[in-house]
């Protein structure tokens, strides 16, 4: 969880909260076979977001545009301190609180489209 790799504490010292809430269910067996394999959109000129993390107590956002469920890499956009394409580990995002503490949560209400409308938007 975040507050041990702030502390610089291993894992099993720091008790990370688990929720049964479907925002926090950051990828769904649905999501899964509409995402494609990592590397496959390189050549596409605006690919297609079919995710949007974020989290709800900070100011960071992630859009999903491919995955590898095997490395549990994913690409896409991120804004945080700045915007940057680039890949991320599920692990740790899943492990990611806000400044409360909160989980990143799924935009339960995110529709997939263009990376272009997603960085239009902000």
């Amino acid at each position: 969880c975040a507050l041990a790799a702030i502390f610089f504490l291993p894992h099993s010292l720091v008790k990370c909260p688990r929720t049964k809430s479907p925002a926090h269910r950051l990828l769904t067996k649905g999501i899964l076979a509409k995402l494609p394999a990592l590397g496959s959109t390189s050549e596409t000129r605006d690919p297609i977001v079919q995710v949007k993390w974020f989290t709800p107590d900070a100011n960071w956002t992630w859009w999903v545009i491919e995955y590898d469920p095997e490395s549990r890499i994913c690409y896409g956009l991120v804004r945080g301190l700045e915007e940057e394409f680039g890949t991320f580990l599920l692990d740790e995002v899943e492990g990611i609180r806000g400044a409360l503490g909160l989980p990143i949560e799924r935009d339960l209400h995110f529709d997939p489209q263009p990376v272009s409308k997603v960085r239009n938007r902000a």
